[in-house]
């Protein structure tokens, strides 16, 4: 037994070498194949690339979505602020148009204000010239034909045969001192002839100067009644636009600003209260005075009723006293 068991062991020993062998050197082609084999590589490039093309994917159905969306809340937004521009621009261009008229009617007013004023000193002017002329030719054809009766010291009494001069209303010459008026008692024949002559034609000078001065007084009145006309049309359509633009103040349906009324009462300033005096100054119709109890009625005299005819003749009357101008006081030019 003890003699065996050392083969056997030595036997296994053997064995196991060369199984040690077989396993440490290997075939040829079992060799080249191992020695041939590589771990393969991984291509980043690939990899990386497909990555970025699967995130640009991404983020471009990404992107076409928040770009869907942040375009139609763009469009809403443009939408809002084009609606939001007409309209602002629509309030502004009817503000502009609002101010544009107010300004025109401002303008308007201060112009026809002008105008009113400038006629009514154009007739103030024109009355007072032709009061003056008026004047002047009423003492020169009363008292021209008087002074043809009297002799001057100024006077060259020609002969008989010889003609009187061309003017018979021409002024005489001026001197130092001034030509004396004069009446011989017993008068010569060339005087009387010369008296006679100088009448005649002094009177028919100032009938013709006369009646051409009566002439141009028509025309000028004319003028004058035709600018009065006029103011008095621009004052009672003034009148009417305030009555109107109070009146719709009242019922709510203008609002007026403070300009308005200053303007309107600037043009009343502007017109002298003469509208307030004139309102003052007429006589009030009988039917708007309370009508007096029946117990308390006393007969009407008849100076009375003849007042109110009284009152509207005074202005008439105050006018011709004022166009006739006293003789006496007239002053020849």
């Amino acid at each position: 037994m003890s003699t065996e068991e050392p083969q056997r062991t030595g036997s296994t020993a053997v064995n196991d070498e060369d199984a040690d062998a077989t396993m440490t050197t290997p075939t040829a082609p079992a060799a080249m194949a191992a020695g041939n084999r590589k771990r393969p590589r991984l291509d980043l490039s690939v990899a990386a690339s497909e990555k970025e093309a699967a995130g640009r994917e991404r983020k471009r159905g990404k992107k076409s979505m928040f770009g869907v969306l942040l375009g139609t809340l763009n469009q809403a937004k443009s939408e809002d602020k084009e609606r939001s521009r007409s309209e602002a621009a629509k309030k502004r261009q009817l503000t502009e148009q609002r101010l544009q008229d107010r300004l025109r009617k401002e303008t308007d007013s201060v112009r026809r204000a002008e105008e009113v004023k400038k006629d009514k000193t154009i007739a103030n002017r024109k009355e007072e010239d032709l009061q003056l002329k008026d004047s002047i030719h009423k003492l020169r054809r009363t008292r021209l034909p008087l002074l043809a009766n009297f002799l001057t010291t100024t006077d060259r009494i020609p002969p008989t045969s010889s003609s009187m001069p061309s003017s018979p209303l021409a002024s005489l010459p001026k001197s130092h001192p001034p030509p004396l008026y004069y009446l011989p008692a017993i008068l010569t024949p060339d005087q009387e002839a010369f008296l006679e002559k100088r009448k005649s034609e002094v009177a028919e000078a100032a009938e013709a100067e006369w009646s051409t001065f009566h002439a141009e007084r028509a025309t000028g009145v004319a003028e004058i009644l035709k600018l009065r006309e006029r103011v008095a049309e621009e004052e009672a359509k003034k009148r009417t636009r305030s009555g109107s633009t109070s009146v719709a103040v009242e019922n709510g349906d203008d609002v007026r600003m403070g300009d308005d009324h200053e303007e309107l009462s600037g043009n009343k300033e502007m017109d002298g209260g003469g509208v307030k005096k004139e309102e003052a100054g007429m006589d009030v119709d009988d039917e708007t005075k309370p009508p007096p109890p029946p117990e308390t009625c006393a007969p009407v005299p008849e100076d009375a009723e003849s007042k109110p005819a009284k009152t509207e003749t005074k202005v008439t009357s105050v006018k011709r006293e004022t166009v006739q101008a006293d003789e006496d006081d007239a002053v020849e030019y």
